[in-house]
């Protein structure tokens, strides 16, 4: 008989193209992980994997049993949603990824306004970079999630919900008239800036080629609040969300400018794996989404814009 695990074990395989990268990802033993995978072949009398030296890839036979394995999973998945509604049981769990910036915007508010409604769901809240969140989602970890210009990724469904304007950000001391700053004007400075993964990072490096300008960073840290230390300090200027630096923006710790000629903008898009369809697809997780976008556009103002 058919297993469930064996489905899953089969479909990460394939995805990753690596045995062992496949058991890391679900966190089971490598060869608990191939053991299955050889039964189901045993059950079914062919070879779905070809394994060589650099991982593993679906055989014509894999290749037709990962369209049934996600259409059955998939198929599990609404069907214990529509279970769990039926039994009036109420509570569903909801594994949600929201970038920092996000969460300093509206996680309390979010949390706080959950109970009153949305009692039917059991939220957990991931905060973490947008690349980590598209990460975690094609691993599996995530329902959905928040994300900021993800890459394009066939397993996963994307829908775009607000597009924003990002800010400059310097020290109160650093001597820098107020008003709008040129993108060419801004990118002489030193910068401070997040990795070179990080979607912020990627989008003024891009915006910087296709002028035939080269970027000034004088910190890379992969941590806001050690770009924002920096800033503070006077040593660097930085681009970066306006919620990621709302707390010391409001005290006056921190200035920030609008960024013109072009502006630096970024796409905030709702994310779910295809597979997840049944979970974070449905009225409940879209009032939700609806209801953060709305908090986010409240508390941005003009520079962020409905899509």
């Amino acid at each position: 008989m058919i297993k469930t695990r064996q489905l899953i074990y089969l479909k990460k395989a394939i995805e990753v193209g690596n045995i062992t990268k496949a058991a890391e990802q679900l966190h089971v033993a490598q060869t608990a992980l191939g053991i299955q995978i050889r039964n189901l072949e045993d059950e079914l009398g062919v070879q779905l994997l070809h394994r060589h030296s650099r991982g593993v890839t679906a055989t014509a036979a894999g290749e037709l049993m990962l369209a049934h394995a996600e259409s059955i999973l998939s198929k599990l998945d609404e069907a214990r949603v529509a279970v769990t509604a039926l039994s009036g049981s109420g509570v569903r769990p909801l594994s949600l990824g929201l970038t920092p910036s996000i969460i300093r915007l509206v996680g309390d508010d979010v949390v706080m306004r959950l109970e009153e409604q949305f009692p039917q769901l059991s939220l957990r809240i991931v905060e973490d970079f947008s690349f980590v969140l598209q990460r975690l989602l094609t691993q599996g970890e995530l329902d959905c999630a928040l994300t900021y210009t993800p890459d394009p990724d066939p397993n996963l469904e994307r829908r775009a919900i607000l597009e924003e304007d990002l800010v400059y950000i310097t020290a109160p001391e650093f001597g820098l008239p107020e008003g709008p700053i040129s993108f060419r004007e801004m990118i002489e400075s030193d910068l401070a800036l997040t990795g070179q993964e990080d979607a912020v990072y990627q989008m003024v490096n891009r915006n910087a080629e296709r002028l035939g300008l080269k970027l000034n960073v004088a910190y890379q840290v992969q941590s806001i609040r050690a770009v924002k230390n920096l800033v503070a300090k006077g040593v660097a200027a930085t681009v970066m969300p306006y919620g990621a630096a709302e707390g010391e923006l409001r005290k006056g710790r921190l200035l920030s400018r609008k960024i013109e000629a072009p502006a630096v903008t970024r796409t905030l898009v709702f994310t779910y794996p295809r597979d997840r369809a049944a979970i974070a697809d449905t009225p409940d997780v879209a009032r939700l989404i609806a209801l953060i976008g709305d908090l986010l556009l409240a508390a941005e103002g003009p520079i962020m814009r409905r899509l």
